[in-house]
């Protein structure tokens, strides 16, 4: 059983919880889907959550057969497919086409920059996940994702490579200095 709360959460029976873009998915810019379809759509959610990918792409295939344009199921299964099959281009493709059919979900570009990253393109990636994090500051799928892919600071002699003793050395007593006066 399935319970809706208004603070974009979705808890399952079991006490999980697994991020919508809306909370609800039976109305999402327009596009309807049915309550079948919203059950499939949740059951990937959870399969997911699980590490299983397999399953939660059949239970997403399902689903875009009730409701082939619904772009949250789509970029869902995007994801799927570049975790499940390694058929990046297509998870790409998949995903690009929910970001155009939903440009203001940041959970669409968040699974699009997921399979970025999965496909080892960081760069774009990163501009996924700050371009969804732009859309909604408040969302925390992006700001988890910018988190775990972290931001390094530049050496502390940009004229010598980042595994330079000096580079090193200097830059644990920079971190160090920053943790004693800012308690970074």
């Amino acid at each position: 059983m399935v319970h809706s709360l208004p603070e974009n959460r979705v808890f399952n029976a079991r006490g999980s919880v697994y991020m919508s873009s809306v909370g609800t998915l039976e109305d999402i810019d327009g596009h309807h889907g049915t309550h079948e379809s919203n059950v499939l759509y949740n059951r990937a959610i959870e399969m997911l959550n699980r590490n299983r990918a397999s399953a939660a792409r059949k239970h997403l295939e399902e689903a875009l057969q009730i409701c082939p344009q619904h772009p949250a199921y789509l970029s869902l299964y995007g994801l799927c497919v570049a975790i499940d099959a390694e058929d990046f281009d297509s998870a790409r493709r998949i995903c690009e086409k929910a970001v155009k059919m939903n440009p203001s979900d940041p959970v669409n570009r968040v699974n699009l920059g997921k399979v970025f990253r999965l496909q080892g393109d960081n760069g774009s990636a990163y501009e996924e996940f700050l371009a969804a994090w732009q859309l909604d500051r408040l969302h925390p799928a992006p700001a988890a994702e910018l988190t775990r892919m972290g931001i390094r600071r530049p050496p502390v002699l940009r004229f010598l490579p980042r595994s330079h003793w000096a580079n090193i050395f200097l830059g644990r007593l920079r971190s160090q200095l920053l943790r004693i006066r800012f308690g970074l």
